[in-house]
């Protein structure tokens, strides 16, 4: 045996490097070969990719060109199959099958999110989770977007989107380039969520320290998985930390304000402790467990999840909504017609009432809307073979792509283009279509706060008619990056902003 053991070593030994590199190329072959036909097996008839790149597949297309690579594999059809890194994707670009992935998600397929979100924002969050749990989460949810509390938020919305307004008209004065409204728009939202969520309760200071850690933790979300200090993950995992503890310390302000008989609910926080506190006397009454998430900690937790979540799907709303009104000055006329005729004296508040009747910008929110949703994908996991299609039933393991852009233009008429007209009272293609429609997802992970979120777009876009403004001419302001959300190229350049005389 011995004898053997040194026989052998001596022929590898006299290997040559030529000899070790044919051994390694082969070995490389062999493991390519058996890649191709794993993904034969999972794909079945599935168009996609001829041949993917060896074990890294389309990762570098979609980094480099990811509007090219996403909606290049939405051409090949309905069910198309790809590769990242190993991964096995199938994109589902039709509305039926789309609806019926959001509508299975669950334990078995759940949502997945970039790999630091697990780190960031924990394995509870509210996007993870699924079941009875969620669903009780989901019903406590509720009292925070009833009528009244829309009403108030509103209130709050309007006062902070007319003061950055005013801030832009002065950046534009003192600008020779012109100014970039996405980050301006980021901006706005921050403010806007924080003065909506909390209130009274956050001061100045809090304030600052509240936006540059949130600026830290959307910047961890998609950089490098590196934990260590100094990297921007570790950064970002600091900046969560504080952020929730200042959320802490506002929700034990707040039950503290809310357990005084007569005090009223001035922020999305009192209206979800109102609830809170009303679970919590009726299970002491009952004799019951504390309601789930009704401590300060856990209401702060989610109330970061909820924040995080809103941010950049408002600011790509909003960045698109001056890139089409400027891209079609008709519309915009109609609607600044529509609002002289509601709103005579433009600075009289806007209520919940007078929504109601613009007909028109609703129908350019909703336009906007459905022709540039700011998640274009959403992704799901299969922890069991998946059936998608009457065809097609995609193995364990599988990621699972339903395409809310492809969605979206499924039997709408002439669908590449802007036209608010479609949402008239004669076309009415809301109605016809509504099933198609899936800028807030379906089924038990649908957007909660779809209601706020379209009442900040037409609040917005309303009180743009107050502004002038011009579309810088850049040669990329037609093209789309992903943020993961999307924007124009350019990030919204405008020549100038001004008030409308």
């Amino acid at each position: 045996m011995t004898s053997f053991l040194l026989t052998t070593l001596d022929v590898i030994n006299s290997w040559t490097l030529s000899m070790w590199l044919s051994i390694i190329v082969c070995s490389l072959i062999v493991a390519y070969i058996h890649e191709q036909f794993v993904y034969m097996s999972k794909r079945g008839t599935l168009p996609g990719p001829k041949l993917t790149v060896p074990f890294i597949g389309g990762i570098i297309h979609m980094i480099l060109a990811p509007y090219d690579f996403w909606h290049g594999q939405m051409e090949y059809g309905k069910l198309s199959w790809n590769t990242i890194i190993g991964r096995f994707f199938v994109l589902i670009a039709d509305s039926e099958n789309s609806r019926k992935i959001f509508e299975q998600c669950s334990s078995e397929m759940p949502l997945i999110l970039h790999p630091n979100a697990t780190r960031l924002l924990g394995n509870d969050n509210i996007a993870f989770m699924n079941g009875s749990i969620h669903k009780t989460l989901r019903t406590t949810l509720l009292p925070l977007f009833t009528t009244k509390a829309l009403s108030i938020y509103l209130h709050l919305q309007e006062k902070t989107i007319r003061e950055h307004m005013i801030k832009w008209c002065e950046i534009s004065k003192n600008s020779k380039n012109g100014i970039e409204m996405r980050p301006l728009i980021y901006d706005l939202n921050i403010n806007t969520s924080l003065s909506v969520f909390v209130g009274s309760y956050i001061t100045d200071e809090i304030r600052e320290q509240f936006k540059k850690d949130y600026i830290n933790l959307t910047r961890a979300m998609f950089s490098s998985p590196i934990y260590f200090p100094g990297t921007q993950l570790y950064k970002g995992v600091r900046a969560a930390e504080s952020i929730r503890r200042s959320l802490q310390s506002i929700v034990t302000k707040s039950k503290q304000r809310m357990s005084i008989e007569g005090e009223e609910p001035t922020c999305l926080i009192d209206f979800w402790i109102v609830s809170t506190l009303k679970a919590i006397n009726e299970a002491q009454k009952n004799n019951q467990p504390r309601p789930l998430h009704s401590t300060d900690e856990e209401i702060a937790k989610i109330a970061l999840d909820f924040i995080f979540a809103a941010q950049d799907a408002s600011t790509s709303s909003l960045t698109f909504a001056i890139h089409e009104l400027c891209k079609h000055p008709d519309i915009f006329e109609k609607v600044r017609q529509e609002q002289k005729i509601l709103r005579s004296d433009p600075l009289v508040p806007i209520t919940p009432e007078l929504l109601i009747q613009m007909k028109y910008t609703w129908q350019v929110m909703k336009e906007l809307l459905r022709l540039r949703p700011p998640a274009t994908i959403v992704l799901h996991i299969a922890k069991k073979p998946i059936k998608i299609s009457e065809d097609y039933t995609a193995p364990t393991g599988t990621i699972v792509i339903p395409s809310i852009w492809s969605s979206n233009r499924v039997g709408f008429s002439d669908p590449e283009k802007f036209d608010p007209e479609r949402f008239n009272s004669e076309r009415m293609e809301q109605t016809k279509f509504d099933r198609n429609f899936l800028t807030f997802g379906t089924g038990p992970h649908s957007c909660l706060g779809q209601r706020y979120a379209m009442n900040h777009i037409m609040l917005f876009i309303s009180l743009l008619i107050d502004m002038d403004f011009e579309r810088a001419n850049r040669p990329n302001k037609d093209k789309i990056m992903y943020l993961p959300t999307i924007y124009p190229a350019d990030g919204c350049v405008l020549n100038y902003m001004k008030h409308h005389q």
